[in-house]
């Protein structure tokens, strides 16, 4: 018997690591061939390296002025974490410790705000920003973000803050603690896992996203990463050895992140599984 589950194990062992090979592929030939030269590139996509080079990344960089829309997306995607989150724990908390008839009621509405997908709104939002000249602004668009990515925070945030006991807020109160340093230095920490799952999704969901700022923003000073990348796949089509090094630098932001925040990732999301 124990030797059947230990097979069991290692054959499972086997598959994971076969399928993990198979989803890191992809990243895997994307920074091999980042090093190489267009015509060892083209040559033989597969192959690794015979000469490594960081000339695709020094001209990327300066084609692009990469330096410059790394800043805007940065901009726009921490200021669309920081607000995001604030918003969605303030409004979560509101819901699930605040006695309110109309609680309920509000978690309805955030929860639903989730299936109304962007691109039914979008043309209509386009006008709407036009008419108040709010085009080619990053505070609009962290706005923006922040408005479209607090539905899934709130609902999040809510599921947790639920299983969180009242005894602690009597507590607090009875210690002293007005209702703002109560959420703030009691209830606030015990969400960390959370809060660093939904920061982590909400910087995912903004930095890799292209349409909102292609049409949101149209002066070049200001584009985002995601949109200059494309531009400069159209300017420059059939270098794909310098499209490649400008992907791999904007992926770097992601990895690192995901690294630093995993091992919070599942008990973050895990946490908030508790039903209403």
């Amino acid at each position: 018997m124990g030797e059947t589950k230990e097979k069991g194990n290692i054959a499972a062992t086997l598959v994971m690591l076969v399928l993990g090979f198979i989803f890191v592929l992809p990243i895997l030939l994307l920074v091999m061939n980042s090093f190489k030269p267009y015509s060892d590139m083209i040559s033989n996509f597969l192959a690794f390296p015979k000469h490594f080079t960081f000339d695709n990344y020094k001209e990327a960089v300066a084609r692009m002025d990469f330096v410059k829309v790394f800043l805007n997306s940065a901009y726009v995607t921490g200021g669309t974490v920081i607000v995001g989150l604030i918003v969605s724990f303030f409004a979560a908390y509101g819901i699930a410790h605040i006695e309110s008839k109309d609680g309920p009621l509000w978690y309805m509405l955030f929860t639903l705000g989730q299936i109304v997908p962007f691109h039914t709104i979008m043309i209509a939002l386009q006008v709407m920003t036009t008419k108040f000249h709010m085009n080619n602004k990053l505070t609009v668009l962290i706005g923006l973000y922040a408005g479209f990515h607090c539905a899934f925070g709130i609902f999040t945030y809510v599921g947790f803050l639920k299983s969180v006991p009242r005894d602690l807020e009597e507590a607090a109160c009875i210690d002293g603690c007005g209702a703002f340093r109560t959420m703030m230095q009691i209830i606030f920490p015990l969400v960390k896992p959370t809060s660093i799952t939904i920061g982590v999704l909400f910087f995912l969901w903004t930095w890799n996203d292209f349409l909102m700022p292609s049409l949101m923003i149209g002066e070049t000073s200001k584009r985002t990463l995601t949109v200059m990348i494309y531009m400069f796949r159209s300017n420059a089509s059939s270098d794909w050895n310098l499209l490649i090094a400008a992907l791999t630098l904007s992926i770097i932001p992601i990895v690192i992140l995901y690294i630093l925040a995993q091992k919070y990732i599942t008990s973050g999301i895990t946490a908030g599984a508790v039903k209403m």
